[in-house]
């Protein structure tokens, strides 16, 4: 039977989802479109619905943002960012992902703040702000456990550059590189199988247009503009992260 209600809301949260893929919205969309989908169909079909758009959306923007990767330090992080995948496969059915949430969501609050504050003064300095470990390897971790790598991998580029253009390559690479990661642990896990990825690959056309869409989105904005509105989308999804960790307490 035809469900036109449920292609219609899997298309919208796909495409959401393809739009923060391509750099803008710094995930924030991408975690909006993770928590109707989870809650509409539960978080195993969530995954199985994204993962085949996350490699159409990967595809499509590495070549898209093609010409500003700082291969080096893409690369570099990588390592760590495979350890934090690895770290979320052995204790994904162990840890609170609830506390998870939380403790994602004021990280994040507190990088806005103080880097707010450091704008402001040019004094104060924001702790582990530019560790490239660190960061990375959350990004691993959370991107596993939660599909919210995008925030970790946001404040630590937001640290290395100040231009739109780099920045959003640094971020796409990045998350491509822990994607690819992530399968091997998925289908060992039995969250995802061969024949979910061929289903779901019906929405790839919805994706195509979502990571497009946001790459023009992001070439209107000037990068002051850009800026902010990752800062105000990383308030929107960590406020999320925070919300949702505490009703499942």
């Amino acid at each position: 039977m035809f469900d036109l209600g449920y292609y219609f809301l899997v298309s919208f949260c796909i495409l959401l989802f393809a739009i923060s893929k391509s750099g803008f919205s710094g995930g924030g969309l991408a975690l909006i479109s993770v928590t109707v989908l989870s809650i509409s169909y539960g978080p195993i079909t969530a995954i199985a619905i994204l993962m085949p758009m996350l490699i159409v959306c990967d595809v499509i923007a590495i070549y898209l943002n093609r010409k500003y990767y700082n291969h080096q330090e893409i690369w570099s992080m990588a390592p760590f960012s495979l350890l934090g995948v690895l770290a979320g496969t052995i204790l994904f059915k162990f840890i609170s992902l609830s506390l998870i949430s939380i403790f994602i969501g004021f990280i994040s609050l507190t990088y806005v703040y103080l880097n707010y504050l450091t704008k402001k003064s040019k004094i104060i300095k924001i702790p582990f702000y530019g560790s490239k470990g660190l960061w990375g390897a959350l990004a691993g971790f959370t991107s596993f456990v939660l599909h919210s790598g995008g925030l970790p991998l946001n404040i630590y580029y937001m640290s290395v550059y100040n231009r739109k253009l780099q920045f959003v390559a640094g971020v796409v690479f990045s998350i491509a590189l822990i994607n690819v990661f992530k399968l091997v642990p998925y289908f060992y896990l039995d969250i995802l199988d061969i024949q979910s990825l061929l289903n779901y690959m019906l929405f790839s056309p919805v994706a195509v247009i979502g990571v497009i869409l946001g790459h023009w989105m992001n070439s209107k904005l000037s990068d002051k503009s850009f800026f902010a509105i990752i800062n105000f989308f990383i308030v929107v999804a960590s406020l999320r992260l925070i919300y949702l960790g505490i009703v499942n307490l």
